[in-house]
């Protein structure tokens, strides 16, 4: 039998995959192609309401790409917010004087 692990080790071009929380959806046997994306979609996807901070398990949560940029377009279903979440290593803000 094949070690899933570390099938899964190979596939992934993101680095080394940390543990998956249970998901409710069957993701792809590690290996395939699309494996390690939709892992990493599955633990970096929103898990909160940017609006009102309720769950997102009732919500919608797509992701597409923009160049670099990984965006979760976001829909909750308790408020009915909907936006882009886009996910960044680094900001720089600034804030105007008061």
């Amino acid at each position: 039998m094949p070690d899933l692990n570390e099938e899964a080790r190979r596939a992934a071009h993101h680095g080394p995959m940390p543990a998956l929380p249970p998901d409710p959806y069957r993701l792809p046997p590690p290996g395939d192609w699309f494996a390690s994306d939709a892992a990493h979609h599955l633990l970096d996807k929103p898990k909160f309401c940017p609006g009102c901070s309720a769950a997102l398990d009732r919500g919608l949560i797509t992701e597409w790409w923009s160049g670099t940029d990984r965006v979760f377009l976001t829909w909750c279903a308790a408020c009915k917010w909907t936006g882009n979440v886009v996910l960044f290593d680094r900001a720089i803000i600034e804030e105007p004087e008061h």
